[in-house]
């Protein structure tokens, strides 16, 4: 293992466990949840994957990669944004506590839904107009 996987593991592992044991005192002794908490152990668990896959915090630059690796980047890129879009119907759901569309009141994440539904289509048209 090199020097700098160490260290990005050991800087994500720091941040996950500082943050989030922050975070834990304060849900458990003040009853209260930081939004900014959440963001931040968010971050450090997303780090800690991007060092054990790539090496390092800040990954592998594309044009280092070989085919392998930017096929993994492109399917996990593609099974990462239907799931995030599924998950984010999930907290939809559970948050709003209906079932019928009409009832949902938190338009702002109704908005959010379905702009990151129509994202990748677009995202796909405008690369593919650069190629044709």
């Amino acid at each position: 293992m090199t020097t700098i996987k160490k260290v990005s593991l050991i800087g994500s592992l720091v941040i996950i466990t500082s943050v989030g044991g922050y975070g834990g005192y304060q849900w458990i002794n003040e009853k209260i949840i930081n939004p900014t908490t959440i963001i931040f152990v968010f971050l450090g668990i997303g780090l800690l994957f991007q060092s054990i896959t790539w090496g390092d915090m800040n990954g592998k630059e594309e044009r280092k990669k070989d085919e392998l690796e930017k096929h993994i980047t492109l399917v996990s890129s593609k099974i990462s944004y239907y799931l995030l879009l599924l998950l984010m119907i999930i907290v939809l759901v559970i948050s709003e506590r209906v079932t019928a569309m009409n009832d949902i009141k938190n338009i702002p994440l109704v908005v959010v839904i379905g702009l990151a539904w129509i994202t990748m289509p677009i995202t796909e048209y405008v690369v593919s107009k650069k190629y044709s």
